[in-house]
């Protein structure tokens, strides 16, 4: 058991060197210190939380629903006009992809099925499972 979690430390210590990890750090950071980055995703989460507080009390009609939806792209869409708030989006979804690859491959190994089940074309995937 001892050389799984030496494995498992290693794994994270090769993850916080990689680029994806410090790209998504680097841009963590700067969205930290843009006052206008973190007002726009302090609106959004306002609106949001109003709205899903709004939906949860029930009896709401499929007009002020389309409304709720509508207000709420909006306020996403406001935020997502800051390249700051975009840079980490995409560092998110990146680092995000790589760590679902990792979690594939580990569970073929354990399970010997690819999640999602494998076609056997390593180009859509990374490879290095099999």
């Amino acid at each position: 058991m001892a050389e799984i979690f030496e494995k498992a430390r290693e794994l994270g210590e090769a993850i916080i060197e990689s680029k994806e990890y410090k790209e998504l750090k680097a841009c963590e950071l700067a969205q930290e210190n843009d006052e206008e980055a973190l007002a726009l995703l302090k609106e959004y989460s306002e609106v949001r939380s109003n709205l899903a507080a709004e939906i949860q009390k029930g009896d709401v009609s499929e007009e002020r629903i389309a409304q709720i939806r509508e207000e709420l792209e909006e306020a996403y869409s406001k935020m997502t006009t800051n390249d700051t708030i975009t840079a980490y989006i995409n560092a998110q979804r990146t680092f995000q992809s790589i760590i679902d690859q990792m979690n594939s491959i580990i569970s073929f190994h354990i399970t010997g099925k690819m999640p999602g089940g494998c076609s056997g074309n390593c180009s859509s995937c990374g490879g290095d499972c099999h």
